[in-house]
């Protein structure tokens, strides 16, 4: 292999027409390691032990210049715990230019232009003055900010943003975060993000977002009569499979259908090629720009440890208490959200969540201020990637469900969990009220336990699952790519509404009362 690997070197370094590249001298390090991936991609695929393929990518790593190298060997050991977890070959997966990005020899340049702002996505807090914009450009843009007022000619307040970034996959960019404030309740605001102070030469190089008539609607204070709607989605992802459920969304929230989207988990599907992270919140600007885009993490954001998904994605966690990004909760209308990390360490496998677990000793203390405040926020609706029931014969629904039932099911049911979201399985799954394991009722009348369902088909690459209801809490299971809408009425009644990605067809629906 050391001997391929010299050769492929010696062969590369005379080449002129070179890609641009992170850390390679005279640049040749995203060359050389693709040239290495491809000579050694048939011994990579035919089912190596990790600890071979470590072996393989660390001589690769060998091969290149040395500021290219350290970097190289730094990543091997970021991206090893998926490397051990994965049940296809790395080579059937990522193309040798992927896999060599991971390994940071090539970069991953964000943006089509180097300061045109893109990848624009809301998210709220917990003040019902502010909405949180994101943003990413190409090049550093020194200060960033967002204006916004009462009409797209009209932007006659302004709030400066935060700059950072990330290098994890040789990623190249800059994402930026400002905070809009004094914002008047249940209002439209239009907004633009950019940098007043960056010029704009030329046409091709704009300093501001394009679209002219971004805009959003702030959301009222909570209150137990107040009804709002709210898409959720899970286990989307950049590939062309999410391309109807998200079409369907656009729509709804371009109509001002829904107060916000909810994701639950496995977003982009990167799975540590952060070309797919950029492709994906593209994607997801023609919503996420108009309505708040919240989101908790699936096992698939767990690459580099999910660095780069806290890095794309800004929730209340520091307003809710919370010890952590990956976990927070907010109000909105007459409803407490819980998002929960259902994740372990690079979302290897589900998380062993214990009473001295930070993430318990909050949710604990976050679903009792809830239920106590239960005259204003009647509602509490927990959202995790993985689920607690789900009805196939597997690890996921046995070993991990049990885990995560063992975790918090007793929280939930003592503080009267309304409704829990879950998706990671890819189908959708619906139970009956259930608590340890036992049917507590045959209708969401009144119901004593919390309903579980998996919403996990919104679209990805990795194709829908089979489910039985052999289970005698388990009512429905279809396999069909779809997203769900939460409808909530008033204090007594709650509908869940599941639609069909492919004709938009209603195919399951029921509600919930108190």
């Amino acid at each position: 292999l050391v001997l391929v690997l010299v050769g492929v070197a010696s062969a590369v370094s005379t080449t002129t027409n070179v890609p641009r590249l992170v850390g390679g001298e005279d640049g040749i390090a995203c060359s050389l390691c693709q040239d290495a991936i491809v000579d050694v991609e048939d011994f990579i695929g035919s089912n190596k032990t990790v600890q071979e393929i470590v072996k393989i990518l660390d001589d690769i790593c060998d091969a290149l210049p040395a500021k290219a190298k350290a970097k190289c060997l730094e990543e091997v050991q970021q991206i090893t715990p998926q490397i051990a977890t994965a049940d296809q070959s790395i080579t059937t997966k990522y193309s040798p230019f992927a896999l060599c990005a991971m390994l940071n020899a090539c970069q991953i340049d964000c943006c089509a232009t180097p300061i045109l702002p893109e990848q624009v996505h809301l998210s709220i807090t917990n003040k019902l003055s502010e909405m949180v914009v994101m943003w990413a450009t190409l090049q550093h843009t020194p200060h960033p900010q967002v204006q916004y007022g009462s009409s797209p000619t009209n932007l006659t307040m302004a709030s400066n943003g935060t700059i950072h970034t990330y290098t994890s996959g040789g990623w190249q960019g800059f994402l930026y975060v400002a905070t809009m404030t004094g914002l008047t309740p249940n209002t439209k605001y239009y907004y633009r993000v950019g940098d007043p102070t960056v010029a704009s030469h030329y046409w091709m190089k704009p300093n501001w977002s394009q679209v002219p008539s971004m805009n959003f609607i702030t959301r009222t204070a909570p209150s137990p009569s107040h009804s709002t709607r709210v898409a959720i989605i899970g286990d989307a992802g950049a590939t062309d499979a999410s391309m109807l459920s998200l079409a369907y969304i656009m729509q709804h929230t371009h109509q001002g259908k829904i107060d916000f989207l909810f994701h639950d988990g496995d977003i982009g599907y990167a799975d540590g090629y952060q070309t797919l992270w950029d492709e994906y919140v593209r994607k997801i600007e023609g919503i996420a720009a108009f309505v708040p885009y919240m989101t908790v993490q699936g096992n698939h954001e767990g690459f580099y440890d999910f660095k780069p998904y806290m890095a794309r994605f800004t929730m209340p966690w520091k307003q809710s208490g919370s010890k952590s990004p990956l976990y927070y909760s907010f109000d909105y209308g007459n409803v407490h959200y819980v998002a929960v990390n259902s994740e372990s360490e690079f979302g290897l496998e589900a998380r062993n969540i214990t009473p001295s677990d930070p993430m318990y000793i909050w949710l604990k203390n976050d679903l009792k201020k809830a239920s106590e405040a239960s005259d204003t926020t009647p509602w509490i609706v927990v959202i995790l990637h993985r689920p607690l029931y789900c009805f196939e014969n597997n690890k996921d629904c046995d070993e991990y469900g049990s885990r995560l039932q063992a975790g918090i099911e007793d929280l939930l049911h003592t503080h009267k969990v309304d409704l829990v979201m879950q998706a990671h399985r890819h189908n959708y799954q619906v139970t009956y009220p259930v608590y340890k394991k036992e049917k507590m009722s045959s209708d969401y009348n009144k119901p004593q336990a919390p309903v579980y369902i998996v919403n996990g088909a919104a679209g990805n690459k990795e194709h829908l699952m089979g489910a039985s209801t052999d289970q005698p809490w388990a009512r429905i299971a279809l396999k069909e790519y779809g997203y769900g809408l939460l409808d909530l009425h008033n204090a007594t009644a709650m509908t869940w509404s599941y639609f069909s990605a492919a004709d938009n067809t209603l195919l399951d629906r029921f509600t919930i009362t108190k």
